[in-house]
């Protein structure tokens, strides 16, 4: 008897997870293509763009053009001798509480459209290590991308809730 009332439970919950709902939604609900005034993304526009501020995250973002090329310079690295392109970004904390970026909240993008590995961890004044801000607390750090040729870079942030992408186009002179 316990078996099958085991067995029934499962089912059940098994049925509830993977139901298809199928409603069409009435006038108080959003079908998802709706720009939701939600507190983690004030956004009024949807035009993103390099130099020029946005909200993700209750942060307030600046990626300047105005980039550069390193190395890394480790000779443990798989990633040794490689150049990164250095690309400043400012970051605004707009909430009451201490804040700061995600570093699992955004991804590259090279030139050849695939998503590139992280080397921050290779810079001291990389925006993964930055640390917390208070409320209008602002600091300049930088995200290093692997420079995988000249041509159109992306970086991607994704909040699950929130998904915005800012092209840089690079030129290695």
């Amino acid at each position: 008897m316990k078996k099958l009332l085991l067995i029934m439970l499962c089912c059940l919950c098994l049925s509830g997870c993977t139901s298809n709902n199928n409603e069409t939604p009435d006038n108080n609900q959003t079908n998802g293509n709706e720009n939701n005034n939600s507190t983690t993304n004030n956004n009024e526009s949807t035009d993103y763009s390099i130099n020029k501020a946005f909200i993700f995250d209750d942060l307030e973002i600046t990626i300047s053009d105005d980039y550069s090329f390193d190395t890394i310079d480790n000779m443990f690295s798989e990633y040794d001798n490689q150049v990164v392109i250095k690309v400043p970004v400012t970051v605004k904390n707009l909430k009451d509480e201490t804040h700061s970026l995600n570093m699992f909240y955004y991804s590259f993008f090279g030139s050849q459209g695939t998503e590139l590995n992280t080397v921050a961890s290779y810079f001291d004044d990389s925006i993964d290590f930055a640390g917390d801000l208070r409320k209008d607390a602002s600091y300049t750090k930088y995200f290093y991308i692997l420079y995988d040729g000249d041509g159109t870079y992306t970086i991607e942030f994704d909040d699950w809730t929130d998904k915005i992408s800012i092209d840089i186009e690079v030129t290695r002179q």
